[in-house]
């Protein structure tokens, strides 16, 4: 990627008081960021506005993290920042779909981490259905025909709605003789509002009990890595579910998928991306906010924050 080395990090976040701090990758970019004395600022998409044809913002100058410190916040105009990150977390709702149409009125010359057509354009669950060959059995459908259809095939399924994150949401379905199988996907299907909705419908994996394996790469290249056990009792591996942490390595295959999928990221401008593993399945490719840096450096001793700003 061809660039001017950025001095004015722009990230788009959420509200501070909604964020996670357990799991939190922005603030430790933006503390790396700041010792390097670089330019961080914050932005919130209910501060964002088109003046005409120019995305302006309610900004805020980060001075600190830990406890986050920012001065008082003014109207910038966006195209004054060398790097946009936007780091919402899903849902991926219609106002992020109208944040992203705003972002694409950045000049060419601001460099996005992650470039915000990819965002619009890839639903993470369903990207990897882009190399079928390395995914599990998938179904992405909102009509409880096929996912009944589905589920008698595999016998056990996991259910996944496509524009949420952290584990919410995701149930597990078994088939049994008497049809109760088919109440829970009537269930499944409805969103809070009572009306039908795609779920991404795959086999399930019980290698999960031994981990879900998240790699984080930059670039194409990965970084780090943390393998992530669900709790006692449970199949949800991911940190907000209390799955717990160990050190990782990467199998010749999950290198190899990597290796096949990184052109396509460097291409689109996914610059940031976590990449799921079950099994040596890739069953998930985040990057709307990909996270777990924390737990990385932890498991691993390092710092890979260094190795991505």
């Amino acid at each position: 990627m061809n660039m001017v080395t950025p001095t004015k990090f722009l990230f788009v976040m959420d509200p501070f008081e909604t964020l996670n701090l357990e799991t939190e990758t922005s603030l430790v970019l933006m503390e790396d960021l700041i010792e390097r004395g670089q330019g961080v600022y914050w932005l919130q998409q209910e501060g964002v506005a088109l003046a005409h044809d120019q995305p302006m913002g309610l900004v805020s100058r980060v001075t600190g993290t830990d406890p986050l410190q920012r001065e008082e916040p003014g109207w910038s105009n966006l195209n004054s920042f060398d790097a946009v990150l936007v780091r919402k977390d899903p849902p991926f709702d219609t106002e992020y779909l109208q944040l992203t149409l705003i972002l694409d009125h950045l000049d060419p010359g601001v460099v996005q981490f992650n470039d915000v057509k990819a965002l619009r354009n890839f639903n993470e669950k369903m990207l990897p259905l882009h190399w079928p060959e390395f995914t599990p059995p998938t179904l992405i459908t909102m009509n409880t025909d096929q996912l009944e259809r589905f589920t008698v095939e595999h016998r056990r399924i996991v259910l996944k709605p496509l524009n949420d994150c952290s584990g919410r949401g995701i149930s597990r379905i078994e088939w049994d003789e008497r049809g109760a199988f088919r109440e829970q996907i009537g269930q499944a299907v409805l969103d809070a509002d009572g009306k039908p909705r795609f779920l991404l419908a795959q086999k399930y994996l019980p290698a999960v009990s031994q981990g879900d394996k998240r790699v984080y790469l930059v670039n194409g290249e990965p970084v780090g890595m943390v393998n992530r056990i669900p709790p006692p009792g449970s199949y949800l591996a991911n940190i907000h579910q209390g799955a717990q942490c160990e050190p990782a390595q990467l199998s010749a295959r999950e290198n190899h998928i990597i290796d096949t999928i990184a052109p396509f990221l460097i291409n689109h401008g996914i610059f940031l991306a976590g990449a799921d593993f079950i099994d040596g399945y890739l069953t998930e490719l985040n990057i709307t906010s990909p996270s777990a840096i924390r737990q990385i450096n932890a498991v691993s001793g390092e710092q890979v924050q260094h190795r991505i700003v």
